[in-house]
């Protein structure tokens, strides 16, 4: 069965989630896990126990989206062979083979990561500012200016990853741009 973003899939606990991706891991394509928060009394499995599930198995976390006020989903895809591990999921993915919980599907993926890029592509690189002539270009637009810096410090660190991971520079210029018309209209763009 196909899951889409609009049909999540609610686990109570982790052993559950480990239960799905036992059994669809290999078939399935993507998985948009739905997530009670605390404040509404619903058990659910938490974020943290479904990355480590996810990395047991060679998946990721991605793309999260809120529901209503009580719920939000993240979507999970299996690891593309050679990607690139950050810091905390390779020593997450270290601990759970410790363990002994790591599948063999996942120990090949973590054996085949990209070595030598894990500290590059690691969001615990993301840049804390724009550069020089990007952020004037950002500043000349007060109001967009001003609602970016009033969002959260991971949410700026997020966006300044995205619009600075491009590899040309109007692709970079384009992003900031996008980022700057979400802004003007007081949304975000992720």
């Amino acid at each position: 069965m196909q899951i889409h973003q609009g049909q999540p899939l609610f686990f109570e606990n982790q052993e559950q989630f480990r239960e799905w991706l036992s059994e669809h891991s290999r078939t399935e394509k993507e998985l948009w896990v739905g997530y009670y928060k605390v404040e509404s009394g619903m058990p659910s499995l938490t974020w943290p126990q479904s990355v480590d599930q996810a990395l047991c198995f060679g998946w990721i976390d991605g793309i999260r989206r809120s529901i209503d006020k009580d719920r939000y989903c993240i979507r999970f895809t299996p690891r593309k062979p050679n990607s690139n591990w950050s810091l905390v999921n390779i020593e997450k993915a270290e601990s759970l083979i410790l363990k002994g919980l790591m599948t063999p599907d996942g120990m090949v993926l973590f054996q085949n990561r990209k070595v030598a890029d894990d500290k590059s592509y690691s969001y615990e690189n993301k840049p804390e500012q724009l550069p020089q002539h990007l952020e004037q270009l950002f500043r000349k637009n007060t109001k967009a200016w001003e609602f970016f810096s009033n969002q959260s410090k991971s949410y700026q660190r997020t966006v300044l990853y995205w619009i600075l991971s491009a590899k040309q520079e109007a692709t970079k210029t384009s992003r900031l741009m996008k980022t700057i018309d979400q802004s003007l209209l007081q949304k975000r763009i992720m």
